[in-house]
Order: C-alpha cells, then structure tokens, then sequence
C-alpha cells in the first residue's frame, strides 16, 4: 500500500518535472545565446580597441611627415628626429624612395649602408597620396623580430625626383598589448590576424603562436565583416568563435569561448532539473508514506497478530479507528489463548530437548575440531623437523668434507703452480700441458667445494647495500650471450625497489646458476624472466616455512617456459646432488647453492612450478632500511707476479696440516720473507715469544689442540697489541663468521690460495696505504 501511494505520487510530478525540464531547457539555451552575443560584443571592442590604436599611429605618421627638416629635406636632422621618437615612443620610422631603398632608418646609423626593405613596395597608393596603408606582419631585417608597418606617401624630397614613402614599423607585441588590456571571461581567446591569415597578436601565448597561421577553420568562416563559426584556436582547443574585421586595417580580431563555457549554462540547468527532480520526489514520497502509514498501519498490527499465534504466542486485542479491523483483532486474540493453553506444555518439552540435543552436537563439534587440528600440526611439525635434520645433517657433513678437501686442493693448486713457475720456458710441453690439465681439475674441484660450503651455509659473506634493479640490469647482456639466441631474456624491474642486504658477488653468482638451470629447462628455446619486487612475508606464510621470518624482502623472480616438475621434484629440488639431468650433465649443486646463500643471507629461497607451465624461482632477500649500515665491500687485491718483496721480514705460519703448512712455508719464502712456522696454539705462542721480530701471523682457524685460530690471535694481540693477523680457511662454524658475515676487522684468505695470492695478501696487509686495519682482541 505503501510503494502504490508512493507511484501514484511519483505520477502526479511527472508532469510538473517535464514542464520544468522544457523551461530549464530554454534557459539554458538563452544563456548560450547570451554567451556568443557577449563574445560578439567583445570581438566589436577589442576591433574598437585596436582601431584606436591604429587611429593614434595614423595621426602620428601624418605628423611625422610634416616635420620641418623632412620637408626642408634635411635628412641628417629628420633622421635625429626619428632616433628620438624611437627612444621615447618605441616606433621605427623608415623614409625609402619608390625603389625600396631606405634613405633614413631610425635604427641604422645616418649614412651607414642600408638594407632593402623587407615591406612589399610600396604600401601606399599613389592615387591616395596621403591614406595610411596598414601592413600585415612581416619580420624585421634589422631588429629581427615579428612588425607591422604603417606607411603614407609624401611629396619628393627633390626636383624631378618619384615619390618617396614614410613608413612606421611597431613590433606586433603592442598589438598584442592593446588585446590584454581587454576584459574576457577567463579562458577565452582573442586574437589578430592579418589579410594574409597570419596570427599577428594574441592576447595569451603571443610569443608561441604570432607568426603561424591561422587554422584553416578560422581563414574560411571569416571573410564577411563579423560573424561566428564553430572550430578550434591555433592551440587546439574545441570553441565557438567570433569575428569583426577591422575599419583601418584588413585584419580580424577573433574572440573564441571555449566549449566547456558554453556547455556550462545547460548543465547548471541540468542540475537544476535533478534537484528539483530529487526534491519533489522526496516530498511525494514522505508524505505517500504518511499517509500509508494511518492506513496500512493497523493493516500490520492484524498480520503480526497472525504469525504471533502461528508460533504459538497469546496476542492482545488490535486497537484501530477502522472497526473491521478491529473485530478482526479481537478474534485472533481470543484463538491465540485458547491455542496457549493446549500446546504450552508440549512447547515447553520440546524446548528442552532441543537444548539437550544442541549441547552435544556442540560438544562432539569442538572435540572433533580439536583432534583435527592437533593431528595437522603434529604432522605439519614432524615434517618441518624431519627436514630440517637432514638439511642440518647434509650441511655439516659437506662442511667437513669442504674443510679436507680445501685442505688438499691448497696442496695440489700451490705446489702445481710452483712446479709451473720453476719449469723454464723451454720445458717439455707436453709437462705443462699436463700441469695445466691438472691444476684445470684442481680448480673445478675447488669451486665445487664451494657450492658444498654455499649450501652448508658456512661461506664467508661480506653483505653490503644492493640495488637489485641495477645488478639485474648490469646482468642482462652476460646472460644473454650465456644462453644463447634460443633463449629470450627479459627484466620486470619494480620501481620504488627496496635496497638489499647481501654480498653482491654471491647474488650474481645465485642469479647465473638459476639462469643457466632455466636454459636446460628449455632444451628447444624458450623465454626467460627476471623480475624484482618489494615483498611482505606475514605470519601466516612464515608459520608453515622452516627459518622464514615474517618481515619485509626484496624479491627476485627468476622464471621460464620450460618443461616444469612435478611437485615430488619440486620438493627435493634444492637438495645437494638431487638432479634430474643426465649423468654427467650436472652435478645437482646449483640449486641448493642458491638455497644455502639466500638462508645464509637471513633471506628465504622458493620453487613453484608445475608441468607443462614452466618454473619460477622466488629469492627472498632482507631489506636494508634506512639508517642501517651495510657492511664495506672486501677490499679487492690485484695478484703480483711472484717476487722478492718480502725484504727478509718475518711471518709466523700456523697450520695443523703438514703439507699445507710446508706449502704455505715455501711461497712465503719464495716470496722474499723469513718463515717460522707451528703446528698448534700452544707452539705459535712459544715460537712468538722467541722471535721478537715477527711482523706478521698466518693461522688456520680450524686447528687441533686446546685453541683455535680466533683465539690464539687473541692470546697473540694481548702480547703484541696491533700485530696483523691474516687467517685462511677451508670451513669454519661461528670462529671468525657471525650471522653468515666476516666478523669487524677480521682479514681472510680462504682455502684453496696460491703462492701468488697469499704473497700479494701479505704484502697488502705489511705494505699497504693506511699500514694493516686494527683487529679487536675481544
């Protein structure tokens, strides 16, 4: 009953909104109409304006031309004159004959060499000797910027002579000043073009457009003397436009209104329309209500009253001024007591038993939730242990077979190197072919053992500032001439990107191992992609991930187009020696060098892919926030050729090994320095306290006895403060690597080293600009 009332209303204003929307149109309409009167009318006023400023040039050339040395034909004094009016009034005056030639100029000095006019010759008429012929615009040979000229024929200056002509030139900007004095609406245009269609002046913009011509709408709706048309100003804008030409000059001064102003009037009538539309609808509508209201009201009270009894409620008596309704009230409420009576016992004892059955399902629901989610995280933790024991397992039994192997590749890289040296350049090459192919081994052997120590986590990091985007970008080309043609690089580089924390040097090396896994992924080509992006890990993600911390990174996603793996590789995929590729194709380590850099970086490492839709892997890296300091980039040693450098100075040599201790003793000799060497702390400290001239102490940190290498140097600085310690390693676990970084002022040369780079690391530490950097005994 409502909504009927309510449309019934809406029927009885349609009319009147139809009526004011046909009157609001015609207002609209007007006021359009009154805008392209107004900008006729100020068309007519800028004309009036420029006119007048026409009419003063007028009566100031006729003047000039009746100036006495002109007429006494003194052409040195009319030429002062001239340079005076300049001066003060900012006019040029030109006196030529009827060839062209200028006799006087006001801007060349009197007698210098005279250029020919640029002025169509001549302006005037000689049948109207002294009517003011106005030109259009033209540019200036001597003052080199956009004129127009005024010019009237006078009488000749001798005898027997032609005619000769005054001319005066103004630059177009005091045209164009004449236009801005004029009021206009804001955003209308006004502009001065010439009989030729050049825009001469401009009340905005001037110096952008004067000289261009005008647009092509413009030149052909306005050859009458005023009138509109429909087009665009010469910087594009959509207008109505007005012209009047002027009465001295064939110029026409257009006015444009753009059409946003012109459609302004109807919308402000369209508003109009919808408010009174939204008001009137609104006032029809509460008072429908009201009145449905009175009516429908009572109509309620009655139906409420009818499902209260279908519940089983008792319901009072409807009061209502309608006595149908009434009555209607009254017997309801009679059935509804009669009805309460019989059924209120069976209610009550179905309501218990509701209860009672609610209770349980609620209690066997929550039991069973509980043991569902208890089994779930059990296993959930079981699993994340099992994994990490054996990625923990793996590690240190990598570790410790990195620590012997750099150990013995020391030995074998070293000792080859110096049998290599000492060969004379006539040796049998078929020696130093093996040489080669051996210490070729040796260090494919060695870089093996540093993908071993990668993945345990045990390989000294030196994590600085990284701006991903620029190590990505500065890898492109090496990626691309690595894969080769088949394969289509591409880099999505975030912008806004975070700074990383993380040794650079291992970050590319993690990116070409993905990259060049990515390349055997897609045997028949494919296409290959690199993309940064800021990262949030939350809670959620990290409660299911071993050693995630929830945090903000900085990702790297390398994807391709490959084959893809099931999720039961996907798995193992970062497992050391897990490898789907043929024997002798891979040695299964790429991957999990990636894994174990991006955990020793305190970052995270994920695979997703699935078969038949290629494999993106995501590298998490820490962020480095503003205010937190990376650590300085490792000072980066050329290696010298092997010399006498040493200059009989004395360092201490600490290794447990025999082979690399005698390795190590005979480069430094070799290299110009006398060696004292210990197998132990307890020895090197003994061995120290008789030799006062040690200048210098190389240790192994993994040594046996009661010390290792971090603390004999730290027995060995409380006896000899500021002596450099330089240490080597193969592996080490927490001695001089905390939290996967060198610690402060710790200088390391890692296993497997050669004579070269051991004798050049000395050397830097002994020699270097600022002598060795200080190492804290604690």
């Amino acid at each position: 009953m409502q909504w009927h009332l309510a449309l019934f209303a809406a029927v009885l204003a349609l009319p009147i909104l139809v009526f004011v929307a046909g009157l609001l149109w015609r207002v609209g309409n007007a006021e359009r109409a009154r805008l392209e009167g107004e900008a006729l009318a100020a068309a007519r006023s800028a004309a009036v304006a420029v006119d007048r400023e026409l009419a003063g040039l007028s009566a100031m050339l006729n003047l000039l031309s009746l100036s006495q040395p002109l007429r006494a034909g003194d052409l040195p004094a009319f030429h002062a004159q001239v340079v005076e009016l300049q001066e003060r009034l900012g006019v040029t005056a030109v006196l030529r004959d009827a060839a062209g030639r200028r006799l006087v100029n006001a801007r060349v000095p009197f007698g210098a060499p005279q250029l020919m006019t640029t002025l169509p010759a001549p302006l005037a008429d000689a049948a109207r000797p002294r009517q003011t012929m106005i030109s259009g615009l033209f540019q200036g040979a001597v003052a080199a910027e956009a004129l127009f000229a005024m010019e009237i024929q006078i009488p000749p200056l001798e005898p027997a002579a032609g005619p000769a002509f005054l001319s005066l030139s103004l630059p177009a900007t005091r045209i164009r000043d004449v236009l801005t004095t004029e009021r206009l609406q804001e955003g209308w245009t006004v502009a001065v073009v010439d009989d030729g269609g050049t825009i001469l002046a401009r009340n905005s913009r001037h110096e952008d457009f004067v000289g261009r011509q005008a647009t092509q709408d413009l030149r052909d709706n306005t050859r009458g003397q005023q009138g509109t048309w429909r087009g665009t100003t010469a910087d594009g804008r959509a207008v109505l436009g007005t012209y009047v030409r002027t009465s001295l000059a064939d110029w026409r001064i257009a006015v444009g209104v753009p059409d946003h102003a012109l459609a302004e009037p109807l919308r402000r009538s369209l508003l109009l329309l919808v408010a009174t539309g939204a008001l009137l609808a609104l006032v029809s509508l509460l008072l429908a209500l009201a009145f449905a209201r009175r009516i429908a009201g009572p109509l309620q009270d009655v139906a409420a009253s009818a499902r209260a009894i279908g519940d089983g409620a008792v319901v009072p008596p409807v009061a209502s001024g309608i006595r149908e309704v009434a009555q209607i009230g009254d017997a309801l409420a009679t059935a509804s007591a009669a009805l309460h009576a019989r059924e209120e016992e069976l209610m009550r004892l179905n309501e218990a038993l509701e209860m009672r059955v609610m209770e349980r399902t609620r209690d066997l629901a929550e039991t069973n939730a509980r043991l569902i989610a208890a089994a779930t995280g059990r296993e959930r933790a079981e699993e994340q242990l099992r994994q990490a024991q054996k990625m923990e397992a793996v590690g240190r039994l990598t570790g410790g077979v990195a620590h012997d192997f750099n150990n013995l590749l020391t030995v074998v890289l070293g000792n080859l190197a110096l049998v290599k040296r000492r060969l004379d350049a006539d040796g049998d090459m078929r020696i130093r072919r093996g040489i080669d192919g051996a210490m070729e081994g040796a260090q494919r052997a060695a870089s093996l053992t540093a993908r071993l120590l990668a993945f345990s986590r045990q390989q000294p990091l030196a994590p600085e500032s990284v701006d991903a985007n620029r190590l990505v970008a500065g890898m492109s080309d090496l990626l691309r001439r690595t894969l080769g043609e088949d394969v289509a690089v591409e880099t999505v580089l975030a912008g806004g990107l975070w700074r990383a924390l993380a040794d650079p040097n291992q970050l590319e090396s993690s990116l070409l191992n993905l990259a060049v896994n990515a390349r055997d992924a897609m045997p028949g080509g494919g296409k290959l992609t690199i993309e940064t992006a800021n990262a949030h890990l939350d809670d959620a993600y990290a409660a299911g991930r071993e050693e995630v911390k929830p945090g903000q990174y900085v990702a790297i996603c390398v994807s391709d187009t490959g084959a893809g793996m099931p999720p039961d590789v996907a798995g193992r995929a970062f497992e050391p020696f897990f490898t789907t590729k043929p024997v002798g194709k891979g040695t299964g380590l790429g991957l999990s060098q990636v894994y174990g850099f991006a955990k020793q970086s305190g970052g995270h490492a994920a695979i997703y892919s699935e078969p038949g839709h290629g494999t993106t892997v995501k590298l998490y890296l820490p962020r480095l926030r503003d205010g937190e300091v990376a650590a300085d980039a490792p000072t980066v040693v050329a290696l010298p050729a092997m010399a006498q450098d040493g200059a009989g100075r004395t360092v201490l040599v600490v290794e447990d090994d025999p082979m690399v201790r005698d390795f190590a003793v005979t480069a430094l000799e070799e290299g110009g320095f006398r060696v004292v060497a210990a197998a132990d702390g307890p020895a090197a400290l003994a061995v120290l306290d008789d030799h006062p001239r040690i200048c210098l102490m190389f240790s192994d940190v993994v040594l046996t006895g009661p010390m290792n290498g971090r603390q004999l140097a730290n027995a060995v600085l409380e006896r000899r403060p500021g002596l450099p310690v330089l240490f080597t390693t193969g592996y080490t676990r927490n001695a001089i690597i905390h939290h996967g970084r060198l610690d402060e002022g710790v200088q390391l040369l890692g296993k497997p080293y050669s004579a070269t780079a051991l004798v050049a690391k000395v050397l830097s530490l002994l020699d270097g600009p600022d002598g060795p950097p200080p190492m804290d005994a604690a």
